[in-house]
């Protein structure tokens, strides 16, 4: 297994996170109004796996290996991808900051976790697809064997870190939950 297999396995979680993501919105877009307790669930998943976990080994790790390569010329790709990943974590700070007014049944607020939800939810899809088909095809040019067992050693390091198994099992399960209360 190459390091880079690892990160597309965890964009399929993302992705799927992403779909029921998108059913809540659809709902919002039809003036349902999901939980509260979905979006916090979300929140939570979005933030610990998504940014946390696997955004900490895309920017802190694998970037910055590829940043010390004298012959790699990713820099201005890493750049857009971290930028992206700022706005994300933007987006999800925007959902959180108007939960209780939409809680309350604030209709502006409805409109804010609408519009930041369907920003998110669009450009972490876009994002993901440019990873795997783009900038990882261009990293495993430039990476050697050898980088790709460090990043490997690194990633399941960060894993431990996490929690091991257990981490991926309970952010598995929450999507699930998502899932469960998007049923429709």
């Amino acid at each position: 297994m190459k390091s880079i297999d690892i990160l597309v396995a965890e964009h399929g979680l993302i992705r799927r996170g992403l779909g029921i993501l998108g059913k809540a919105r659809n709902k919002l877009e039809r003036n349902e109004r999901p939980e509260r307790a979905f979006f916090e669930i979300s929140i939570d998943f979005s933030r610990n796996f998504a940014d946390r976990f696997h955004h900490f080994k895309e920017e802190n790790v694998m970037f910055g290996m590829l940043a010390m390569k004298e012959e790699c010329d990713l820099d201005d790709e890493m750049i857009a991808l971290r930028y992206q990943h700022e706005r994300n974590r933007h987006f999800i700070r925007q959902i959180e900051a108007v939960l209780d007014l939409y809680a309350d049944g604030d209709p502006i607020a409805a409109t804010t976790l609408l519009e930041n939800l369907a920003a998110y939810i669009s450009l972490l899809r876009r994002h993901i697809h440019r990873e795997d088909h783009l900038f990882f095809k261009m990293a495993e040019k430039v990476l050697s064997k050898r980088e790709d067992a460090v990043l490997l050693e690194h990633f399941k390091h960060e894993e431990e870190r996490m929690g091991g198994s257990a981490f991926f099992e309970k952010n598995r399960d929450l999507v699930y939950r998502m899932n469960a209360m998007m049923a429709e």
